[in-house]
């Protein structure tokens, strides 16, 4: 029995031509999936980017409101910010 391999067959041309649109179909899925891996990191970098101007918004907030760090606070949805502030202590 020998090792080595040895010719048993060719493909047909309809057999080439489908492996070959096979392989071009799958190198444009790969260049598609590239494609949008990069449109989804610069859409995850646009998210938080998103989240640190509403951060800055909500901290300039409080610091206009005199809220102190530390201390509990939330915005309603129409807008309303409660807070829990320590009572002073005469």
């Amino acid at each position: 029995m020998s090792t080595e391999p040895t010719p048993v067959g060719t493909l047909t041309p309809e057999e080439m031509g489908s492996i070959a649109q096979l392989r071009q179909n799958a190198s444009q899925l790969l260049n598609s999936l590239g494609q949008l891996e990069l449109r989804r990191s610069r859409l995850v970098q646009q998210v938080e980017q998103n989240e640190l101007q509403a951060q800055q918004i909500l901290l300039s907030a409080r610091d206009r409101l005199e809220i102190p760090e530390g201390a509990p606070w939330q915005v309603q949805d129409d807008g309303q910010i409660l807070a829990t502030l320590p009572t002073s202590e005469e």
